[in-house]
């Protein structure tokens, strides 16, 4: 269960994503799965045009719920900032060093599910001021749980919906 502190972070994290003025940019998250759990990170084409960004805050949500449910989150701490690079990336669960946030609760397959990467480059003349992503994870034949990143030009994206494996980029 979120605590007061943490709903208020998900719900202002959830306001600037909607309401960015017209010159910000949000830029897609990256997702990849490290043995079987959702790793979130930036692009190298993102790393390449601005260089490492700063995380401040971290934010997942379940959007096959309405209204959506905020999952799991964290916030940097005394003006502390995580460096994000194409290279590495931050696991599901994880708090990094610094961090004030909840402990994760286990994701479940069928579900579509949002990250919102609050964090930005260093060059202050760079309009992106987040990263955002989906995914869902669907069980295989044998039972392991896989992670599908949902790309923001397919169909899957806007209706928030699990992709059929040949749509899957």
């Amino acid at each position: 269960m979120m605590s007061l502190q943490q709903n208020a972070l998900f719900i202002l994290l959830m306001f600037l994503s909607l309401h960015a003025c017209a010159t910000s940019r949000i830029a897609d998250a990256e997702i990849s799965s490290v043995n079987g759990t959702p790793c979130f990170t930036i692009s190298q084409t993102e790393e390449q045009r601005n260089g490492q960004s700063l995380l401040g805050a971290l934010s997942i949500s379940n959007l096959s719920e309405k209204p959506v449910v905020g999952v799991w989150s964290f916030y940097m701490t005394g003006g502390k900032k995580v460096p994000l690079s194409s290279k590495s990336c931050l696991r599901y669960g994880d708090l990094p060093q610094g961090a004030n946030g909840m402990p994760a609760p286990e994701l479940h397959t069928e579900r579509v599910y949002s990250i919102f990467l609050n964090g930005r480059p260093n060059d202050p003349a760079d309009p992106t001021y987040g990263y955002m992503g989906k995914f869902c994870i669907v069980a295989t034949a044998t039972g392991e749980r896989k992670i599908i990143a949902i790309g923001s030009d397919t169909p899957a994206w806007k209706q928030d919906s699990c992709p059929e494996h040949s749509h899957i980029r």
